[in-house]
C-alpha cells in the first residue's frame, strides 16, 4: 500500500473513532443527565418546601404571640390526658356534648343568620374564653352547648359580657352549630390533643373541618379571652381568619382523639366507631 493511502486510512480511522466516541458520550449524557438533573431539582424542591414550612410555622408563632394565646394554656392544668380517651365507653360520654339537634343550638344558628360555615366561625371567634377556675371555681367543668349559649351570659361568676367558656365547650358548640347548619357529620369533628402555643405546651380542644379532600383547623379560642393573671382583664383579639389553617400548619404536638356525636377515633390505639369514614384516619 502506498504511503499516501496509508495516511488517508489512518485519518479516516481516527475520524471514525472520534465520531463513535462522540456519539457514545452524547447517548450516555442523554440517558444520565436528566436523572441527575431531576435529583438536583427534587433536592431543591425539598429544601424550598422545608424553608416554606419553617416560614409558615414562624408566621403562626407570631400570630399566637400577638393573640397572647399562651395565656389559655399557661397556669392551667388540663385534667384530661391522652389516656382519658383510650376507653370506648368514655368516648361515648364525650360524644354526648355535641348536640346539633338541641333547640338552643338551632335557635342560635337561625336567629343570628349563620347560614354558612364562615359566618358560624366569625360568630365563634367573638365568644370569650374564660377558664373553668374563674367561671366555675374548679379546673375542669364541661358545658353542653345549650348551657354555654343560654346560661353563661347571665352567670354571676362570668367576668365578661356575653357567652363565655373554655376551649372544650367552645369546640363542642362550634361543631354542633356547623352540624345544625347541615354540615355532614363525616366532615366536621372536635379534636383534643396537646398543642404548643408560643412555647407553652398543654392540652387543648379545637375543631377540624373537611373540605376539598383535606382537614383544616378552626380555632374559636383565638378570639377574646379573660386574663386570669394579675391583670384580671379582658384581652380582645379578632381571631384567626376562617381559611388561615388551610395554608398554615396548626401547632399540634400530639393528637389524642377526634369525635362528634356520631363518630370517634383514637389514633393512639386505633379504637374507632363503626363505619368510620376513611378520611378520619387522616390528621391534617
Amino acid at each position: 500500500m502506498k504511503p499516501g493511502y496509508r495516511s488517508i486510512i489512518v485519518i479516516i480511522a481516527g475520524v471514525l473513532v472520534i465520531v463513535i466516541a462522540s456519539v457514545y458520550v452524547v447517548l450516555y449524557w442523554e440517558n444520565l443527565t436528566p436523572l441527575d438533573k431531576d435529583e438536583d431539582e427534587n433536592s431543591d424542591i425539598v429544601v424550598l418546601n422545608q424553608q416554606r414550612i419553617q416560614l409558615l410555622r414562624s408566621e403562626v408563632t407570631q400570630e399566637l404571640k400577638s393573640f397572647k394565646m399562651e395565656k389559655i394554656i399557661q397556669h392551667r392544668d388540663l385534667v384530661l390526658r391522652k389516656e382519658n380517651f383510650s376507653d370506648e365507653s368514655q368516648m361515648s360520654d364525650y360524644q354526648k356534648y355535641v348536640t346539633p339537634n338541641n333547640s338552643a343550638v338551632k335557635t342560635y344558628q337561625t336567629s343570628n343568620g349563620l347560614t354558612t360555615a364562615e359566618k358560624i366561625y366569625a360568630a365563634a371567634v367573638k365568644w370569650t374564653w374564660v377558664s373553668d377556675q374563674t367561671l366555675h371555681g374548679r379546673l375542669e367543668w364541661w358545658l353542653y352547648p345549650s348551657q354555654f349559649i343560654q346560661d353563661t351570659p347571665t352567670d354571676p361568676d362570668n367576668p365578661v359580657t356575653g357567652m363565655a367558656s373554655d376551649c372544650e365547650s367552645q369546640a363542642y358548640t362550634l361543631v354542633s352549630i356547623l352540624e345544625a347548619l347541615g354540615t355532614q357529620k363525616s366532615n366536621v369533628r372536635v379534636v383534643v390533643g396537646e398543642v404548643n402555643f408560643s412555647g407553652e405546651i398543654g392540652g387543648h380542644a379545637w375543631v377540624q373541618l373537611y373540605e376539598n379532600g383535606e382537614w383544616f383547623e378552626l380555632e374559636a379560642t383565638s378570639g377574646p379571652f379573660w386574663d386570669d393573671d394579675d391583670d384580671q382583664k379582658l384581652v380582645n383579639n379578632n381571631g384567626f381568619p376562617f381559611s388561615y389553617f388551610k395554608t398554615h400548619p396548626y401547632p399540634v404536638v400530639e393528637y389524642w382523639a377526634f369525635f362528634n356525636d356520631q363518630y370517634y377515633y383514637n389514633p393512639n390505639n386505633n379504637k374507632k366507631s363503626n363505619n368510620l369514614p376513611v378520611w378520619w384516619f387522616e390528621t391534617d
